[in-house]
């Protein structure tokens, strides 16, 4: 089994003066790294704050930024280490989400339920989960069936008419088979208010309503674990995990250019199989999988800003990987895996717009991972692919390509602090969506170049015990070099975006992971620092030639929570920081720079009862200044220019957790 990513884990009892008659046991974890790469995990059990969706699960952790087209359950991406979201693989369950037809997922679709954990790789990812990408990798970890038996309910409401539900079971069956249950659904109206800054005057300030955004959705999950003998060669296992979800989603649009009336339909089917057994000194497995994602746009005649009044698409993949991982030797682990898959975009019916072509893509690859502790202070990792796809397209040539890939590292546990390493290339084909573009929402290039970087990355990660404190941290600095970098850049008034090869850009950074815990308080905060630059454009100044920053990269991004816990409450006030961020490619276009502040209460009822209060943006901040060519200008607040987030909300929940069983 690969050592857990989840590192330098601190279990301190503290003792604290209300509770003189019993000692407090409090955990403080540093999630980062291994030899291979430098990682992060999110439990939803361990949030410091209620969850509304699998966005704000990852928001927290350090290298992350979360990008919202308005309020929760909004069109939402994922950005790492300052890459575009297209640029971050995604897998569930095993399954990837991301692909040659759809790259950008919107991270509002994906469920979250009880128990759900997720690991984002920076950068670097193992070979054998998959095709890798410039920006990393997020997994996300549905309820196992080879988890403790257990039953967890979680319901909410809250502003802007939402109504939240979570559950999930995990019971055996007999015979030694497990199946773990997943339901989850949400709704609300996000009509919320925003700044119009068209509108305003200086000294006359005018609101106007976000309408037609909202959503309501529902999705299920069953996965089952059966054991199997394999005759003479040892106990094995058949795991097989099924997923369906239904949405609908009002669009909006940006404040300069709404659409009052479109709305998009999706679903999204998914099943593995997946079969294990023992083989030597390791275990071998084989998992085959399927999945369809299909999208319904719906408008009025005559007034799609985006585009079509209708348009229907569907994407089919479906893929296979097999492989080994085992222990040669006693100090060394490898994993070598085959993979493929084949994907298919389909479009449907369009209303008002040429009909896209049908695109597909056939890639197989050979992955390999290595770990070798040739001493008790150090450790060695390397991880290799070789992959190879072919795309075709209708009315459009053949084309294809082979390409190596890997990452080197290094680990040196010392009484001081524990370093880490790592350096390689990471490379990416463009997708469907930015060769021929999508719903008229995204403007593709056929001519687009595939796109690939080189990185490094070092840092250190300690941790100290101080009598009734501790602390840990993480300190990591990064660097990458990017050759054809794709990137969607805003066009027009009406949230269109175009694909655009960067011939050459830079991406310089470093993250900061800090939790602390002192009788009953805690500290857990995240900050990412960003110097981007587009070597390939020239900015004139009086110094000659400035390098304009890359778009939708925040240069401070800081998420931090505070807590106190007095009897069976828990008190938080929180801090969400984003600054330094423009829209497009020569800078011009700032992003306004916003300080949010947030709170929560959580009170442990008992028999497995907690009800929890959650405020928002606490301070009601509406607006943020940037400096201007003629001034100070004034602008709505938000993740992508002209998409504002929503002023102060409140969410009730409760929650029910059964006592675990016994695992198996």
């Amino acid at each position: 089994m690969r050592p857990s990513f989840a590192v330098a884990v601190l279990s301190v009892e503290l003792t604290t003066a209300a509770k003189t008659a019993r000692a407090q046991a409090q955990e403080v974890t540093v999630r980062g790294t291994q030899s291979g790469d430098f990682s992060s995990r999110a439990d939803e059990r361990d949030s410091a704050r209620d969850l509304t969706d699998a966005a704000s699960l990852v928001e927290p952790l350090p290298g992350v930024h979360v990008r919202r087209f308005g309020g929760d359950d909004s069109f939402t991406t994922l950005s790492i280490r300052g890459a575009s979201s297209n640029e971050v693989a995604i897998v569930l369950a095993g399954v990837p989400l991301t692909g040659g037809a759809d790259p950008s997922l919107d991270l509002a679709t994906l469920p979250l339920w009880p128990g759900a954990v997720a690991h984002v790789h920076r950068s670097f990812a193992p070979a054998s989960l998959g095709p890798g990408s410039l920006g990393g990798t997020l997994v996300l970890d549905p309820p196992r069936p080879t988890s403790a038996e257990a039953t967890d309910v979680w319901g909410a409401l809250g502003s802007f008419g939402a109504a939240r539900l979570r559950v999930g079971e995990v019971r055996a069956t007999g015979g030694g088979a497990r199946v773990a249950t997943a339901l989850s659904a949400s709704r609300a109206d996000e009509d919320f208010s925003y700044f119009d800054a068209i509108a305003s005057t200086p000294g006359h300030d005018v609101f106007d309503v976000r309408r037609n955004a909202a959503h309501a959705d529902v999705n299920g999950l069953v996965s089952w674990a059966i054991p199997l003998r394999w005759t003479d060669t040892g106990a094995g296992a058949l795991t097989v995990t099924a997923l369906a979800q239904g949405r609908r989603q009002q669009l909006p649009g940006t404040t300069l250019g709404p659409t009052p009336f479109a709305e998009l339909d999706s679903d999204r089917e998914l099943a593995s199989a997946e079969l294990s057994g023992p083989a030597g000194p390791g275990t071998w497995s084989a998992r085959g999988w399927g999945r369809r994602d299909g999208t319904r746009l719906h408008d009025v005649p005559g007034s799609a800003a985006l585009g079509p009044s209708r348009a229907d698409d569907a994407i089919a993949a479906a893929g296979w990987s097999m492989g080994w991982r085992g222990r040669p030797a006693p100090s060394a682990t490898l994993e070598a895996r085959l993979d493929g898959s084949n994907e298919r975009f389909e479009p449907g019916a369009y209303d008002g717009a040429a009909v896209p072509p049908v695109a597909t893509r056939t890639s197989a690859g050979l992955a390999l991972d290595a770990d070798w502790r040739p001493a008790s202070v150090v450790a060695l990792a390397a991880a290799g692919r070789i992959d190879g796809w072919s795309d075709a397209s209708t009315g459009g040539p053949t084309d294809g390509q082979l390409r190596p890939t890997g990452h080197v590292g290094i680990e040196a546990s010392l009484d001081a602090a524990t370093l880490a390493a790592h350096a390689g290339n990471t490379a990416r084909p463009p997708s469907f969506v930015e060769r021929y573009g999508d719903r008229g929402a995204f403007i593709g290039d056929p001519s687009l170049l595939p796109e690939s970087a080189w990185t490094l990355d070092a840092g250190a990660r300690t941790w100290r015990r101080f009598a009734v404190a501790a602390l840990a941290v993480e300190v990591v600095g990064f660097a990458t070099w990017a050759d054809d970098l794709i990137t969607f850049v805003p066009v027009g008034a009406y949230g269109r975006a175009k694909a655009t090869n960067i011939g050459r850009a830079r991406i310089l950074g470093a993250e900061v992971d800090v939790r602390a815990a002192a009788g009953p308080l805690e500290l857990r905060a995240a900050y990412t620092g960003l110097a981007t630059a587009n070597d390939s454009a020239c900015t004139a100044s009086t110094g000659g030639c400035d390098r304009p920053p890359l778009p939708a990269r925040p240069r401070n991004d800081l998420v931090a929570d505070a807590f106190a816990r007095v009897g069976p409450a828990t008190l938080r006030v929180g801090v969400d920081d984003a600054s330094g961020m423009s829209a497009d490619l020569t800078g011009g276009v700032v992003v306004p720079a916003r300080l949010l502040t947030s709170a929560g209460a959580r009170v442990e009822v008992g028999r497995g009862v907690r009800v929890a209060l959650d405020l928002r943006n606490l301070l009601d901040v509406r607006t943020g200044t940037y400096a201007g060519a003629l001034g100070p200008v004034r602008e709505p607040i938000g993740d992508y220019y002209e998409y504002p987030l929503p002023g102060r909300s409140l969410l009730v929940s409760a929650r029910f957790t059964e006592p675990p069983r016994d695992a198996p």
